[in-house]
């Protein structure tokens, strides 16, 4: 049971442990998670996973930084870190912690961001997939099969979006995690990682996989879960045509502009399909992904001609559509 003592000081050496600047970001979150709820896509949860993991990753990283504690927490010290709060994020600064430690901190009932650990061993990656809130390992550069099968009973949205590469052994054992994963620093993702990966079943986040090829794109497109891929910004047809095989909702954040041709390829996609950075949509690309049939996300005031929009009213139902300002001002 956790002893509120915000009116005061938490006791040293536990202060250096703590970031009183970042307790309103609980607070921040469920606010967004709250607006989500209310929005028009409610009814359409499996895409309510995709919306709000994205928005929690935005905000988890955007607070202030806070100076890293290169002493070692001990089991001590993050019993008193939890017993100093009574709410909200718990803000660990330590680059060192050993497996007792951990399962102290995995007791905390709120979210959990220890992004300054570099590594992480298999003893302590065990204790830390017993918490039961999102957590966040943002600092870990490097992740062994062990470690990662370790993290594999966390059920939350996990953070790990310092790792730049990921082997394939190591790939199969997060596929094993329950909850929504942001993998946000892949640069590199070979195809037999993918494929190892497309195991996973929930929300899966790699935005920075900004120009996967074709045999990438069609290891993506085995994931069982819905998909972010919001760093590609040019989208190539052949790439398109692998992507729409994706069974699950797919957000491409990033896509600025769509050929016909790419457009085609997409239509064939049959859950739905984010793009929520497209500027413009003429009739030729409205007429190409006209027969897409799981729903789409345009974003606000996208602009839209009289004639997309004849095309859009023939084709789709308007309530899988969001985004479109109907009301704008029409070009013919």
């Amino acid at each position: 049971m956790h002893t509120d003592r915000s009116a005061s000081e938490p006791p040293q050496p536990v202060a250096k442990h703590v970031s009183e600047g970042r307790t309103v970001m609980s607070a921040r979150m469920r606010s967004l998670h709250a607006a989500v709820l209310r929005s028009p896509f409610q009814p359409t949860l499996p895409w309510l996973a995709v919306s709000f993991a994205s928005i929690l990753t935005a905000v988890v990283h955007a607070a202030p930084p806070i100076p890293a504690t290169a002493t070692p927490l001990s089991a001590a010290e993050a019993t008193r870190l939890v017993s100093s709060r009574s709410s909200g994020p718990l803000i660990v600064t330590a680059t060192a912690i050993d497996a007792p430690a951990a399962a102290v901190l995995a007791a905390w009932q709120g979210e959990l961001v220890i992004d300054r650990l570099a590594s992480l061993d298999a003893g302590v990656a065990t204790a830390l997939g017993r918490h039961r809130g999102p957590l966040s390992l943002g600092g870990v550069r490097s992740l062994t099969p062990d470690a990662a099968g370790g993290l594999a009973a966390h059920g939350s949205i996990l953070w790990l979006d310092g790792l730049s590469t990921l082997g394939t052994a190591t790939a199969s054992a997060l596929a094993q995690h329950q909850g929504p994963l942001v993998l946000d620093g892949l640069t590199v993702l070979a195809p037999a990682a993918a494929a190892a990966l497309a195991r996973h079943t929930a929300w899966l986040s790699l935005a920075a996989l900004d120009s996967p090829d074709v045999p990438l794109a069609r290891a993506l497109a085995m994931h069982e879960g819905p998909l972010s891929l919001d760093g590609i910004v040019q989208l190539a047809p052949p790439v398109a045509a692998e992507l729409a095989r994706v069974r699950h909702p797919l957000s491409l954040g990033g896509v600025v502009a769509l050929s016909p041709r790419t457009a085609r390829e997409l239509s064939r996609h049959a859950a739905y399909l984010a793009l929520p950075r497209l500027a413009a949509f003429p009739p030729a690309v409205a007429r190409s992904l006209a027969a897409h049939r799981g729903g789409i996300m345009l974003p606000p005031r996208c602009a839209i001609s009289y004639d997309s929009a004849v095309v859009l009213g023939s084709s789709w139902n308007p309530q899988a559509l969001t985004g479109i300002d109907f009301n704008a001002k029409a070009d013919r």
